[in-house]
């Protein structure tokens, strides 16, 4: 149960990780480290909860999932840089048609213009590839999560906290609580049972603290982000849209430590309710 508990944290980071990402907190500046599994995904190579089979599973959602982000920012590059060949080359027919004293004539006037045009169109190419960027990565996030929570599922009939579960047709899944009831002496099992209730309810109190801190997150990223788009929206020369800028870059930086916060307290709730009811196996069991 804890290694499920430990990849559901890991999922729920990874989409409100990809939604950082895409913010466009610096327009053409490579994805932020933040955005890869890389360390979650280590973990589970080495995790000795997983089975071979598993950790390959997990393994190749993590290449999937880099490959689809690895794509998407490409992508996003692609398109930043074409927006500014364009304004650029805009620009140079303008120092063309207007140098040597050619200020005042049509020409000069018309490529004044034409660059103009060329920067508005730059602006709403590179709005609309930071929009697919956003897309994708989510969706690339979604599918991590997706494959993860199949390579992690339980076997068929059972669960790692419900009663019923039997895993005696192999010796590569770890033992649930039913397991442990079911084997205890009859003597013992009320008070296994109760352990394994406690347990239940203490990882579902820290999933909850931590899916309230995730939602806190999107909510404080949503306000942010509207209000950039608001500040800048056919302004981004404007000092209101510089300044909508920096708050919002002070925004994700808190909400990124708020998230890291939560995971570092999500992972320490579970290591403690694990460790409880580690304690109360062996007291039982003892002797």
């Amino acid at each position: 149960m804890q290694t499920r508990n430990t990849f559901r944290a890991l999922m729920i980071c990874v989409t409100a990780t990809a939604m950082l990402v895409a913010a466009p907190a610096s327009q053409a500046q490579p994805r932020h480290r933040g955005a890869s599994p890389d360390r979650l995904c280590a973990r589970a190579a080495h995790s000795t909860d997983l089975t071979a089979d598993q950790k390959a599973a997990v393994a190749a959602a993590c290449t999937q999932f880099q490959a689809a982000a690895d794509a998407a920012h490409s992508a996003f590059s692609d398109a930043v840089d074409a927006a500014r060949a364009e304004v650029k080359q805009a620009r140079d027919a303008v120092h063309a048609a207007c140098s040597n004293g050619q200020g005042d004539t049509q020409a000069c006037q018309d490529a004044r213009d034409a660059a103009r045009a060329a920067r508005h169109q730059a602006r709403k190419e590179v709005r609309a590839a930071r929009k697919q960027l956003k897309g994708d990565l989510l969706a690339a996030a979604r599918a991590f999560e997706t494959a993860v929570k199949a390579a992690l599922a339980p076997p068929s009939g059972g669960d790692n906290t419900g009663s019923g579960g039997d895993n005696t047709g192999g010796d590569h899944h770890p033992a649930t609580c039913a397991d442990y009831v079911s084997y205890a002496p009859a003597d013992k099992q009320a008070a296994l049972q109760a352990a394994c209730d406690q347990l239940m309810a203490d990882t579902t109190a820290a999933q909850s603290a931590f899916e309230s801190a995730r939602q806190a997150a999107i909510a404080a990223y949503t306000d942010a982000s509207a209000a950039l788009h608001s500040a800048c929206d056919g302004q981004e020369d404007s000092q209101a849209c510089t300044d909508a800028r920096a708050a919002f870059e002070q925004a994700l930086v808190q909400i990124r430590a708020d998230l890291e916060a939560a995971a570092v307290q999500l992972r320490s709730d579970l290591a403690a309710a694990m460790a409880t009811f580690r304690s109360t196996l062996e007291t039982l069991f003892a002797g």
